[in-house]
């Protein structure tokens, strides 16, 4: 008898077990890319663009981050710009989930050793996008050692991911001051609540900052565009909010750093609601420039073509690039990408280390298509290192292109896409010739 109900006992364990594991897959979210397989989308290929991953912040001890910021700056252990380790260990994390879920998806064999050709990593020349490249290869292929192509000397800068920031024709001059005199007004609309939070991170009225001005407050209006260089054609703004915005840079930096949340704010008590206006500060700092649609036009050229080149290179399996959140938001810009607000993160238009994704896909019927998405790690999974897996994936946000329809499973015709790039190559071209 007590063998009896032993036996049931233990089968109604297991049977309990493995609805739990069924219930933790599906609240951890469903692998949209395992859902096309399932209906019948071949994956094919990948072209990734991809942000660096936590770096140390790129101020040096001269720059007004110093005047605006009462807390002794953190001791990093690594040069301003460059790589932490704590992102060389997140970027692992994220190769080694895409290793997971390209195996599970039949794309590669579990030890996959790729045949010249079939592998591409190309970055910008700067430490911080080498290192994120090389730890991401050696998570998603551990047993292959892919070589990172970088074209230039360390911490030079590839115009393929970074030009200058100028308008350099008429068309393009006036194409670029029309959307700032017309938009301005929408990065500032939430500026006073922004610097609430950003004035209780520092201390402001306590800051070498306010005194030397004489000032308790940020002034919200004070911020103005302008135009610099010999030409007077590379926009940029001052004021308060610049001020701001270059400090948020290393308070972010802090905030990824460093997982206990006394720390990260140096004991300013900052809720999470907080760090999201700060972020907001930095975000609207980035997007007043790189959602010109003149300035993404000029500097996503190359890296378009780049990008066009490697989705029609057949033999060409996974393509790898590395830049950094300017090019994100460029791109989404200037592919027409509707406006997004990524969940849990508050770098929520390009986050640390975040990813554009364009999969390459064949129906059935042998139709090739585009899935598009942002794939990145919550605020949560950076702070605590956590381990990525198909049970613990990263967060995923399909992205919707403005000027081209989807067909029921939410995927974009490949050649339809390959005619929005061409398109944009011909836009390039008539702004930069007239």
């Amino acid at each position: 008898m007590y063998d009896h109900v032993m036996k049931k006992y233990t089968k109604y364990v297991i049977c309990w077990a493995l609805w739990a594991a069924l219930l933790l897959v599906t609240a951890n979210g469903a692998e949209a890319g395992s859902e096309l397989t399932d209906k019948g989308y071949q994956l094919e290929q990948l072209v990734v663009m991809s942000r660096h991953g936590a770096r140390a912040p790129l101020v040096g001890p001269n720059s007004v981050v110093y005047k605006l910021n009462t807390h002794k700056q953190p001791d990093w252990q690594t040069k301003p710009g460059h790589l932490t380790m704590k992102g060389a260990r997140n970027e692992t994390a994220f190769g080694q989930y895409f290793h997971c879920y390209l195996v599970d998806e039949g794309f590669m064999p579990e030890d996959w050793l790729p045949q010249a050709g079939q592998v591409s990593f190309y970055t910008n020349s700067f430490q911080r996008t080498i290192a994120t490249a090389k730890y991401f290869s050696s998570g998603m292929l551990p047993v292959a050692n892919i070589p990172i192509e970088y074209k230039l000397g360390i911490d030079e800068s590839d115009p393929v991911f970074i030009k200058p920031i100028t308008l350099d024709t008429p068309e393009l001059y006036k194409l670029g001051s029309e959307f700032h005199e017309k938009s301005i007004g929408n990065y500032l609309s939430d500026c006073a609540d922004m610097l609430i939070s950003f004035e209780k991170a520092v201390d402001f009225s306590n800051t070498p900052y306010a005194k030397e001005k004489g000032i308790e407050h940020l002034n919200t209006k004070d911020i103005n565009i302008i135009y610099k260089g010999k030409n007077k054609n590379v926009p940029g703004y001052t004021g308060a909010l610049h001020d701001a915005y270059k400090t948020t840079d290393s308070l972010i930096m802090q905030y990824y750093e460093e997982a206990d949340d006394n720390k990260a704010d140096g004991g300013t008590g900052l809720t999470y609601q907080d760090w999201q206006k700060i972020g907001a500060i930095h975000t609207a700092g980035q997007c007043m420039i790189c959602e010109n649609p003149a300035l993404a036009l000029r500097n996503t050229h190359l890296l378009l073509n780049t990008i066009e080149q490697d989705l029609q290179n057949d033999n060409l399996k996974f393509a790898f690039l590395c830049g950094h959140d300017t090019n994100i938001i460029m791109l989404t810009t200037v592919l027409g990408v509707a406006d997004y607000h990524l969940p849990n993160t508050i770098t929520y238009k390009a986050p640390i280390g975040g990813k554009i994704v364009l999969e390459r896909r064949r129906s059935k019927d042998g139709r090739l298509y585009i899935n598009p998405y942002m794939i990145y790690q919550s605020d949560n999974q950076i702070r605590q290192c956590q381990v990525l897996n198909l049970q613990n994936p990263p967060m995923r946000y399909h992205l919707t292109f403005k000027g081209l329809a989807q067909n029921s499973d939410g995927l974009y015709d490949y050649d339809e896409f390959l005619k929005l790039l061409n398109d944009i190559s011909e836009r390039y071209a008539y702004y930069t010739n007239n």
